[in-house]
């Protein structure tokens, strides 16, 4: 059974999407949104172990990948196998996230931290209900593993005896597609908020208030 766009985006017409690349701003912002208007914040972070207890290799066969087996071949994949498979899995992870947001966002409003592939995005919300965050190349490959939901795997990498050069594969895979993502937000038709040294939380905050109709 395939519902159409035009339901989903009516049961979504409470959400209001942060989305984007690593190293945005995604989850501070949230965050502030929810302190400051009492808007419930989903983070699809948090929610993916819900999404593994679910899926099944028929239906999400990236998210069934047995890493676990051996996490050190998982990490030391060729970077472009490694990049297709995190792009592959945040496909199937949208199909969770959309269907937790039907149920969460039916009596109010939702802020929602996630990376969303633009055009699914495009079939199910509008314009005013989602700004693109993202950083620029040299800032996402410095600081990705600086935040504390990173920091976990970070150690874990560098655990195996060749932990460094697993760390600078992993790097790789994860900024491999750069500048084809970066054109794919700027080109999107959504508005969109590049960061930069000189930001301020508050400048965009602001930005964002202004766009979701908040203030």
């Amino acid at each position: 059974m395939k519902i159409s766009n035009n339901i989903i985006k009516e049961q979504l017409r409470n959400v209001y999407f942060l989305c984007g690349g690593a190293y945005g701003g995604k989850t501070t912002m949230a965050r502030l949104i929810e302190e400051k208007y009492g808007i419930y914040r989903y983070r699809q972070g948090d929610h993916f172990d819900e999404y593994i207890k679910i899926a099944e290799p028929k239906y999400q066969p990236a998210l069934c990948v047995e890493r676990s087996k051996d996490w050190h071949g998982f990490f030391a994949q060729e970077p472009r196998k490694y990049a297709d498979w995190m792009r592959q899995e945040l496909r199937e992870e949208a199909e969770f996230l959309i269907t937790d947001l039907i149920r969460v966002a039916k009596d109010q409003k939702v802020i929602v931290d996630a990376i969303v592939p633009i055009d699914i995005l495009k079939e199910i919300t509008d314009y005013e209900h989602v700004i693109l965050l993202f950083a620029p190349d040299e800032m996402k490959r410095q600081h990705y593993f600086d935040r504390a939901d990173k920091d976990e795997v970070y150690q874990f990498i560098l655990s195996f005896p060749d932990g460094e050069e697993l760390l600078k594969n992993v790097i790789e895979a994860l900024n491999i597609d750069n500048k084809e993502e970066r054109d794919a937000f700027i080109k999107s038709g959504f508005k969109y908020i590049e960061r930069t040294d000189n930001d301020s939380s508050e400048n965009t905050l602001d930005i964002i208030e202004k766009h979701f109709g908040f203030q």
